[in-house]
């Protein structure tokens, strides 16, 4: 199995608002230059802590 890529936090946050936008998987690894596997890994596990893309402001 390869070994996981860790993405930097400007990648991670650059990949929660594109995916927040509606881009899709495909788009969003190009955009970033990273494996599709790794967007979905990324965003499922963003999902699963509750993050997303939006900053809410109060």
């Amino acid at each position: 199995m390869p070994k996981r890529r860790k993405l930097t936090m400007r990648q991670s946050r650059q990949l929660l608002r594109l995916s927040a936008d509606g881009i899709g998987v495909r788009d969003i690894a190009t955009m970033l230059g990273i494996a599709r596997s790794t967007v979905q890994d990324n965003i499922e596990r963003a999902t699963a802590a509750g993050l997303s893309g939006r900053y809410q402001r109060s």
